[in-house]
């Protein structure tokens, strides 16, 4: 695109919807309350304050939300027969909670038994035809799924990664009853059964709901050309996310990583260590160069065959209840007082605590500041709420919540760093989301983290890192190719082919110019039940050792091992150029927080190079930074905020 043009992208959470726009090197910031019940309104909202765009990236809840609350539309599974009531069996596990328990329950199987029909016709796992596929049953199948009333197919024959020719041909067939089908053997060709039913069908689910909402987006927005954000941290055409709209579960976030990224790559900072926190959820990840994908995107109970980014979510945020359980212990979360009536400071009829009104109690909010450059706090009736929790006076109490809230993303930001054996030495915590500043001192002290590095308008990072990604497709396939002599050259054949389907169907959506393409493999020793990730290289075994040594702490040189899947990546190089921080002149000026009376900043008042000592506050519109006595604050040329103790 030419640089006259605007970049516009749009992340919708739980309690806020944000939004940025981009002309030339000067960017435009806004934040509304997001609007549940139709997310599309506060999208349409946000871009009415900005103004016209060429393109918006939009990062959408639609595909998370309705596979979480169960809205999904009615949905026929067709699948080789005897294979009827896999997404009933699933895999031999049970959740945590289940674990002892003598009546566990039941496996959620997506789709009911009275619309999970049977084929007659097999083929083997290694593509030879057992039981041809005949007319007269392609027929049968027809006529039953017509005769079931569906709003959308989806189609999982027993090993079609290894060989399509029948799942294409009954596809073929459904088509024309004009009903969207998805095709396994498009969406997800790898093996592994209960996954890749479970997948196909959450996809022909989410179909008519995604794609309704998409097309009436993108009809309101007109001209304006409409993209999505994806799970794996790149975005993908409206034409392309409305068909696999499955591929959206985790977009939000993985705009956000990509924001951070963009921060370290900046800075100059290999690693740093992300947290999210909203108004409703906590996303946390361990960011570096080339940040790994894992093949499985977990929502719900649903183990989602489709490659996202390794983010690990807990239901705590600034809009996260807090209240005494039966046994009178404090909690808080994962329930959220949601973007309406939200936390009681709002004024909007909250009548329970939150941790955002234990924030506004202990100071850390002061009471001028105005949310989003708009919403005024009411700091009487967050005293009011935490009061009556009945924990002891207001700003105990609100010390207490805080504490419990900590503990919880201490957990999650552990889970993703030194419980997997990664080092917290020289890699800083990179804070984002409305509250992540407010907590991250508290974070780093308790993990044992000197440093901190705060991106320029963190509460607005999701949005922000959605412009900083370019398009991309991500592609892979099922080889089960034992190491030999040849096994290198079969594989680059296969990844050639994933390659020049991506890049057609990028073409297809419009886009054009060079195309970048990177592959990997997914492999093991032989008898292992799980695989590791690899660049396609030609020492590919030396690097499964190494990282099999990196992962789990020793390797098995001489044992066999097996390539399981090829993964293809192929990113379209439009994306939008970087806003340029202006650094203010003069020293800033602080005012008093009415409450403890530290200094307050405004963050567009501090220049480059200027430092600050806490206990301090810094308050921008998309967030607000609490400095904890004994850290120091140095703004970078950059515009981010380094914090070192």
């Amino acid at each position: 695109m030419a640089k006259n043009h605007t970049f516009a992208a749009v992340d919708v959470g739980g309690t806020f919807t944000d939004a940025v726009l981009l002309r030339g090197e000067r960017l435009w910031r806004c934040k509304v309350p997001s609007t549940p019940d139709d997310p599309g309104a506060a999208v349409l909202a946000a871009m009415a304050r900005l103004g016209g765009t060429d393109l918006l990236v939009h990062g959408t809840t639609v595909a998370t939300n309705a596979l979480l609350e169960h809205k999904l539309a009615r949905t026929v599974l067709v699948t080789t027969q005897g294979f009827r009531d896999v997404l009933a069996l699933g895999r031999q596990n049970r959740a945590p909670a289940d674990l002892y328990a003598l009546s566990p329950r039941g496996r959620d199987p997506l789709i009911p038994r009275e619309l999970r029909l049977e084929c007659r016709e097999r083929v083997g796992p290694d593509g030879c035809v057992e039981i041809p596929l005949t007319r007269a049953e392609i027929a049968r199948v027809v006529a039953s799924v017509r005769k079931a009333a569906p709003q959308a197919v989806a189609v999982c024959l027993l090993h079609s990664y290894a060989n399509d020719a029948h799942e294409r041909a009954l596809g073929a067939a459904l088509e024309k009853l004009g009903l969207p089908v998805t095709l396994s053997c498009e969406l997800a060709p790898e093996f592994r059964e209960y996954e890749r039913t479970l997948v196909t069908a959450a996809n022909a689910a989410l179909v008519p709901r995604v794609g309704a909402y998409c097309r009436g987006l993108a009809r309101n927005l007109a001209p304006t050309r409409l993209v999505l954000m994806h799970s794996a941290g790149g975005w993908l055409p409206a034409a392309l996310a409305e068909r696999e709209p499955v591929r959206l579960a985790l977009s939000g976030p993985a705009g956000g990583i990509a924001g951070v990224r963009r921060t370290l790559e900046l800075e100059g900072i290999a690693r740093g260590i992300a947290f999210d926190v909203g108004g409703t959820s906590t996303d946390v990840s361990l960011v570096e160069p080339n940040t790994a994908l894992r093949g499985v995107t977990e929502i719900g109970s649903w183990p989602l065959r489709t490659p996202s980014l390794d983010i690990h979510t807990i239901g705590a945020g600034g809009g996260s209840l807090a209240f005494l359980d039966g046994a009178g212990v404090l909690q808080v979360g994962p329930h959220s007082a949601g973007a309406w009536p939200g936390p009681a400071c709002y004024g909007r009829g909250g009548g329970q605590p939150t941790l955002t009104d234990a924030l506004v109690v202990l100071g850390r909010l002061p009471a001028q500041l105005k949310l989003g450059g708009e919403l005024e706090l009411k700091p009487d009736l967050a005293h009011r709420v935490i009061g009556k929790l009945g924990a002891g006076a207001p700003k105990t109490t609100a010390a207490a919540i805080l504490r419990v809230a900590l503990a919880g993303i201490e957990r999650a930001l552990r889970r993703v760093s030194v419980e997997r054996g990664q080092s917290l030495t020289g890699v800083p915590l990179v804070p984002f989301g409305g509250a992540g500043g407010l907590l991250v001192c508290d974070l780093a002290e308790g993990l044992g983290v000197e440093s901190v590095l705060v991106p320029r308008d963190p509460g607005l990072l999701c949005a922000l890192g959605m412009l900083a990604t370019p398009a991309s497709r991500d592609l892979s396939r099922t080889v089960m190719l034992r190491d030999s002599p040849g096994v290198l050259a079969r594989v680059k054949t296969v990844a050639g082919d994933l390659k020049a389907r991506a890049v057609a169907e990028l073409r297809d959506c419009g886009l054009t110019g060079r195309f970048v393409a990177t592959a990997g493999l997914e492999a093991r020793y032989r008898g292992q039940s799980f695989e590791l990730c690899v660049p396609l290289v030609s020492d590919w075994r030396k690097r499964l050792d190494a990282e099999h040594e990196r992962q789990f702490g020793y390797a098995l040189p001489d044992a066999a091992a097996e390539i399981v899947h090829v993964r293809v990546r192929v990113e379209a190089p439009l994306r939008a150029p970087s806003a340029r921080f202006l650094s203010p002149r003069g020293k800033p000026q602080p005012w008093c927080n009415a409450i403890d009376s530290e200094p307050v900043y405004a963050r567009d008042d501090l220049p480059a190079g200027w430092s600050l000592r806490g206990p301090a506050i810094v308050t921008e519109l998309s967030s607000c930074l609490y400095l904890n006595r004994g850290w120091t604050l140095t703004v970078t040329r950059r515009g981010n905020l380094l914090l070192t103790r």
